[in-house]
């Protein structure tokens, strides 16, 4: 930001954390670049079918335009110095040893750093992670390292040859870091622990439960030598752990005494699943330059969150020497290159800022594909002993137990509240009367694991359906026809005694799953296809899994506005991440406003001060008495911005990005009509959108140029930004607008009149002060989900029986996703999905501890993922359940597209070989010695 000077001094003061004012710089890509047509400056990519021909960014993208945070260098940066320098961390390939230093001989005379940051240097200056990360940023020597890949240091390079020959030299150089004596491996206290009981009351699935963590709250286990010990006294009329262990105690003596006398059927299983890489198409990278005369930190990232990045990198620096020497912060917000969640809260961009405090000119950090394997967030192994409880006349589900442990790695990330995403998960589709989920995710000396895809759920939903699968075929039911029993109803509560909050059309999946030739011709087409290929086996599996959507404190904040000519602007809070986002959000306003948005400025965070909200303690363990305390003030919110995570923008995003329009047309647009139709009475239902204008029968259209310049002629509204909140259900306000009074499902509001710049900016906009707010209870969080996008495949393989080697020959896909906004986008996160699923099925797999990723000879020499050959990429068909009604929701799907691919790939091996396995992935190694087990 050449010549940056902050300016309007009641902004910065709205903008500071901890005395350092913070800045989002403008996007470094803008999508109005691509696409467009003659001078209009609006984006040409409208399809024959009036959907998006081709995404906001895809014009660049296949043009090699800079895009990416990782295509950026210093001579990119306007006003940044052209002498671009480079970092490089040295990480700890061993665990179970003191680290005793560097032998700084083994660096080459021609490509000395400048700088050499150890612990030693972190401590001098004051500089500690965020307590979210944890502690020992960089090792101090004479400890052991914490878990394989631990960074010890971080060297500094002044031009790309020394960086380059230094790295060759170092990389896997096993003598650069001195270990000494042998040490006790590092303890610690899990993460976090859950436990899931719920019984059912008289009333059955819609009645009140005798016992459930929405009705009755939660209770914790203590920890012994580091191991979760839950409470052992049982009394139905102790408190919430006494009762709870009662009813634990009971379900498992009513599964003992119905096993005893033959009426329950069990299925009891072990499931494991493997550490995966996330493989995202940009390792993560960073770029920073310290301006020292400004005071002002400048930072390129490529996160998920830059959000919470500002505000806890705020903390750091005013506790540290630097203090004083920094002023402001400067953060780009560049696309990521692909997140998959393994960019959400990562540490890795507290590397490249510690990199740029020391660094004499702009240094850049940035991964290769060994240092990202070895540093970057992993998906959980999960490890899970379930029971599952089945009355053999109706074959209907009676109760379930599951005791289930996650292995978080080095770091604690997300790590407890994917185990508590898990737990809560298990149940998929079906219901329980009775249910005991315990989860408790432990810390290990493995790489880190964070919110990678799924969260929990592709681990314990495919157990689940694994489950399913192995009772039908133990008590001879068709497993659709076992599913279709068992299957939960809109209505009914799930495990945690929530009522989830969108329609069950699980039934309706699998009806049409039961119809489709794969199916129904599964027993001829198998008996045809062995007798015309000696040698191969073939089989067919089925599974179905739901996915909670959502985080319980979503957030979003969406600014919609148009200049004089009828251009108009969108801004949102999202991250665009490879999911099509930027094109999706731009569609949204041509239901409410006539016309696609002209532009769309994703991962936006400055313009968000015009609301002046503040938050205060964690929305997750707020009281109910904090939350009413606070709620008066008209500019408190429970989190004023969220992550780009956990698939949020279709749903949730999407409510900002609508109500933001809707307010936009009510007090701007249609006035504005009313105007130049000569219409005061008109009423909001009787224009309609059509084409780009506004139509009323018997008068002359009007196209949206026409309203923009009469609502800025008249200071009519013309921008209107909005803050929502949910936790499993919006947050309602009341507001005055022009002497109308009305309730939103938005929780701040801010609106500008007139104005002329595209870009949306906060100084342009006044906050219209909420006078009376509606939060959801601080109780629903015990609810854990309510909203769920149900998805189910049909899978038929060839196994080779004397390689292993699994083909995938048809796949069939059901989703559920309410009111698709983009088609095309919704597709390619199918078949996305179904390619991750694949790989974690078949392929993808990381050996633990000093054999894993974290020893950083890592990369896809040795990590297989699927490739195009594997995923039967001619053999694809999906089908979307049409809407229901056009109010339908726009569902988050992006996780849940993934999920059912494994189960139904684990099943289908079984209905090939005869061969069950539990456990992922199933290799072909692995499925060829238990074909052949003499060989």
């Amino acid at each position: 930001m050449e010549g940056f000077r902050p300016g309007r001094r009641e902004f910065i003061k709205l903008c500071t954390v901890a005395g350092i004012t913070l800045f989002a710089a403008p996007a470094l890509w803008q999508a109005s670049r691509a696409g467009q047509v003659g001078g209009s400056g609006r984006p040409d990519w409208r399809g024959v079918d009036r959907g998006p021909a081709f995404r906001t960014d895809g014009a660049a993208k296949v043009s090699g335009a800079k895009i990416f945070g990782r295509d950026y260098r210093a001579r990119d940066m306007p006003g940044w110095p052209d002498a671009q320098h480079y970092a490089l961390a040295l990480r700890c390939n061993r665990v179970e040893r003191r680290f005793d230093g560097f032998d700084w001989a083994q660096i080459p005379s021609n490509a000395q750093p400048y700088a050499r940051i150890t612990a030693q240097t972190l401590a001098d200056n004051g500089i500690a992670l965020p307590p979210f990360y944890g502690e020992a940023m960089l090792l101090a020597q004479g400890d052991s390292p914490h878990y394989y890949g631990h960074a010890a240091a971080i060297l500094l390079f002044d031009d790309f040859e020394k960086y380059a020959t230094a790295k060759q030299a170092l990389q896997f150089n096993r003598d650069v870091i001195r270990y000494g004596d042998e040490t006790a491996a590092l303890q610690r206290n899990p993460y976090g622990s859950w436990r899931i009981i719920r019984v059912e009351g008289e009333g059955g699935p819609t009645g009140e439960d005798r016992y459930s963590p929405l009705q009755d709250g939660l209770f914790f286990p203590s920890y012994r030598n580091h191991r979760a010990q839950w409470p052992t006294s049982a009394n139905r009329n102790g408190d919430i752990s006494a009762r709870g262990i009662f009813y634990a105690n009971q379900i498992r003596d009513e599964i003992e005494g119905r096993e005893a006398t033959g009426d329950w059927h069990l299925v009891r299983e072990t499931y494991r699943t493997q550490i995966v890489e996330p493989m995202m198409m940009e390792p993560e990278a960073a770029n920073g330059w310290l301006d020292r005369d400004g005071k002002t930190l400048h930072l390129v990232l490529t996160t998920q969150s830059p959000q919470d990045f500002q505000e806890m990198t705020a903390h750091l620096i005013a506790a540290s020497d630097f203090a004083g020497a920094i002023e402001n912060i400067v953060v780009h917000s560049a696309f990521i290159g692909g997140g998959f969640g393994g960019k959400d809260h990562t540490i890795f961009p507290y590397y490249g800022l510690v990199a740029a405090l020391f660094g004499r000119g702009p240094v850049r950090l940035a991964n290769d594909r060994f240092e990202q394997f070895q540093t970057g967030l992993k998906r959980h192994p999960f490890q899970m002993n379930n029971t599952l409880a089945i009355d053999k006349k109706s074959g209907k589900f009676q109760a379930l137990i599951a005791e289930m442990e996650a292995d978080g790695g080095g770091r604690q990330n997300f790590s407890a509240s994917v185990a508590m995403v898990g737990a809560s998960a298990l149940q998929s589709i079906y219901y329980f009367p009775r249910n005991d989920i315990s989860s408790v995710a432990y810390y290990s000396m493995n790489v880190d694991s964070g919110s990678m895809r799924g969260y929990g759920t592709l681990q314990t939903m495919n157990a689940m359906e694994m489950m399913v699968n192995q009772a039908a075929h133990e008590l001879k039911l068709d497993p659709i026809e076992l599913r279709l029993r068992n299957a939960t109803e809109t209505g009914w509560r799930n495990t945690q005694g929530a009522v989830p909050q969108v329609g069950a059309r699980y039934r309706e999946i699998l009806e049409r799953a039961r119809e489709h030739p794969m199916w129904k011709e599964r027993r001829h087409r198998k008996k045809t296809f062995e007798e015309r290929t000696p040698g191969y086996l073939l089989g067919t599996g089925f599974a179905i899994a739901t996915k909670d959507y959502g985080t319980g404190a979503a957030a979003p904040s969406a600014a919609v506005q148009f200049d004089e000519q009828g251009r108009l602007s969108l801004a949102v809070g999202f991250i665009e991440m490879g999911t099509g986002t930027q094109t999706s959000q731009a569609m949204l306003l041509e239901r409410a406003l006539g016309r696609a948005a002209d532009d769309c400025r994703v991962a936006e965070i400055d313009a968000w001060q015009a609301l002046q909200q503040f938050q205060t303690e964690s929305p997750y363990t707020m009281s109910q008495a904090h939350q009413d305390k606070m709620s008066p003030n008209p500019l408190w919110t429970p989190v004023v911005a969220m992550a780009s995570s956990a698939s949020m923008s279709s749903y949730f995003q999407a409510h900002a990005t609508l109500i933001a329009a809707q307010i936009l047309y009510r007090y701007g647009l249609l006035p504005a009509a009313r105007n130049l139709w000569q219409r005061p009475d008109l009423a909001a239902s009787q224009a309609q959108w059509r084409d780009g204008a506004l139509h009323l029968v018997g008068a002359p259209s009007l196209p949206l140029d026409k309203l923009a310049a009469e609502a800025h002629r008249a200071g009519l509204v013309t921008g209107a930004m909005v803050h929502a909140f949910n936790r499993w259900s919006w947050a309602d306000a009341d507001f005055d607008i022009d002497g109308d009074r009305r309730a939103w499902e938005i929780d701040g509001l801010a609106l500008r009149r007139g104005g002329s710049a595209q870009a949306i900016s906060a100084s342009e906009y006044r906050v219209v002060k909420r006078s009376a707010v509606r939060y959801p209870k601080t109780a629903l969080n015990n609810a854990m989900v309510t909203y769920y996008a149900p998805c189910a495949a049909l899978v038929e393989v060839a196994v080779n029986q004397g390689t292993g080697a699994v083909e995938i020959r048809a796949l069939q896909n059901y989703l559920d996703c309410g009111r698709p906004i983009v088609r095309d986008l919704v597709e390619g996160q199918l078949e996305g999905g179904a390619a991750m699923g694949i790989g974690h099925a078949l392929y993808e797999y990381l050996p633990p501890l000093g054999e894993g990723a974290g020893n950083g000879t890592w990369n896809l020499n040795r990590y297989q993922v699927p490739l195009a050959k594997d995923v039967a990429v001619w053999q694809q068909q999906h089908e979307l359940l049409p809407p229901q009604s056009d109010s339908d929701p726009h569902k988050g799907i992006a996780e849940v597209v993934m999920v059912p691919i494994v189960a139904a790939i684990s099943e289908a091996i079984f209905q090939a070989t005869g061969r069950r396995f539990n456990d992922t992935p199933i290799a072909p190694e692995i499925l060829r010695r238990a074909l052949n087990p003499e060989v």
